[in-house]
């Protein structure tokens, strides 16, 4: 039996929660500079980063094609984040 797609099992989760998620995500991808430190093997790697994606694009940072790649569109994507990230936070708190 094949997993749920990740978009299905993130879709009910609020700001708050996806927040978190992509939190936990660039924690386990340990994420500095537009690099990865750590390998989770070939295919942990892309499901991870296909969850970081999924994400950033229901918080309104990624378009993009899903591909679990660490690439220019992703990382920028993981910059705003990051650089917006406490405003989202108080937003969330607000609430």
């Amino acid at each position: 039996m094949r997993p749920a797609p990740i978009e299905s099992a993130l879709s009910h989760l609020s700001t708050a929660e996806l927040i978190d998620r992509t939190d936990t995500s660039l924690e386990r991808l340990e994420y500095s500079d537009g690099k990865v430190g750590v390998n989770l093997g070939r295919v942990g790697m892309r499901m991870e980063l296909r969850t970081l994606q999924s994400c950033l694009e229901q918080l309104g940072y990624f378009k993009g094609p899903r591909l679990g790649i660490l690439d220019e569109v992703t990382i920028d994507a993981i910059e705003r984040y990051l650089e917006n990230r406490h405003t989202l936070l108080l937003e969330t708190s607000s609430l």
